[in-house]
């Protein structure tokens, strides 16, 4: 082909393919990401191995105008710790790099305040707001809400009871309940507040964007504000869509606990009930009866004679029978 066209009078440069060079370089975008990882773990160590402060010294440092980088290092370790309230060895790097950063420590906050107020979701809500009137007023009123809305967006729009329901919930009926006219109603209602109150304004434009026709749009608009106040999302718990659950930043086993006052698991607590100031529905002649028996399975061991003990209480008790007649 090549001999004809020369044939033909026209001229013909064969170009010889020179082989494409193996490119090593690095992008600029993992240059980033491999400089931020090195300064991150740099940092997750400084703080691991910061100077230990108390509480009168972090509140000196916090007031400092001016402040070296050794001691902002130790006042992130102070902040961990007292968060999380953890003791000292406990914190180490894997927790530092695991729930050290700002939004862990804001989630991990509203959990413990919305346990300080109450596990029951009506007095919590009710209990936060009446603290507008102690703090600040605005930042206050706006974390009130920020429980409220969430709250009431579980128990609108999903089947979870509260923020600790971690159960298995089929796609049909979390679909019934958000595309009920309540759920409609009360997500309609929040998207003009995700900019004030969840300072979200994505959120809200998508939101009026969709115009919140789709179960993806109400999901996301309802995750946009559980995930703000606690780092939860409501969400399918594979890709076939089935079943729907609440996934949390702190389910995992080794994740940081609310202390156990706030949870209910101290061992004087039955049954959600603590049995501290907890008294018998017995009568006091049978309360005094089931008092003999455990003593006599306690002495029976040793050998001890109970029978006068029960002799004497009976008496006791007839002749304060007999005063009270004498009294009436």
């Amino acid at each position: 082909m090549v001999d004809f066209l020369r044939n033909a009078g026209m001229l013909i440069s064969i170009i010889e393919l020179i082989p494409k060079p193996k490119d090593n370089t690095i992008s600029l975008s993992q240059t980033v990401k491999v400089s931020s990882s090195i300064i991150k773990a740099e940092e997750i160590s400084d703080i691991s191995n910061a100077t230990i402060v108390d509480r009168e010294t972090a509140e000196l440092l916090e007031n400092k105008p001016r402040k070296t980088l050794e001691e902002m290092r130790s006042l992130d370790w102070h902040h961990i710790v007292d968060c999380y309230d953890i003791l000292p060895e406990s914190l180490t790097e894997e927790f530092i790099s695991k729930y050290g950063n700002y939004n862990h420590m804001k989630w991990f906050r509203a959990y413990r305040q919305l346990r300080d107020a109450g596990t029951d979701n009506e007095m919590a809500v009710e209990a936060i707001t009446r603290k507008d009137y102690r703090e600040d007023r605005l930042a206050t009123v706006t974390r009130a809400e920020r429980h409220s809305i969430c709250l009431e967006l579980l128990r609108n729009c999903t089947p979870a009871r509260d923020v600790d329901d971690r159960a298995r919930y089929k796609a049909d009926d979390v679909r019934t309940r958000m595309n009920s006219p309540e759920s409609i109603l009360y997500l309609q209602g929040l998207v003009p507040k995700m900019a004030r109150v969840f300072d979200n304004t994505d959120a809200s434009r998508s939101a009026k964007k969709s115009g919140l026709k789709t179960d993806r749009a109400k999901l996301g608009l309802l995750n946009a504000s559980l995930y703000a106040t606690y780092g939860l999302k409501f969400k399918a718990i594979d890709k076939n869509c089935r079943h729907y659950h609440l996934v949390g930043s702190f389910d995992s086993k080794d994740a940081p606990r609310l202390p156990s006052y706030q949870t209910g698991e101290e061992i004087y607590w039955e049954n959600g009930e603590d049995t501290r100031y907890g008294y018998s529905k017995l009568p006091p002649d049978e309360l005094i009866l089931e008092a003999l028996k455990e003593r006599d399975n306690f002495t029976s061991s040793s050998n001890v004679d109970t029978t006068h003990i029960a002799e004497d209480i009976q008496g006791y008790l007839i002749y304060a029978s007999a005063i009270r007649l004498r009294i009436k």
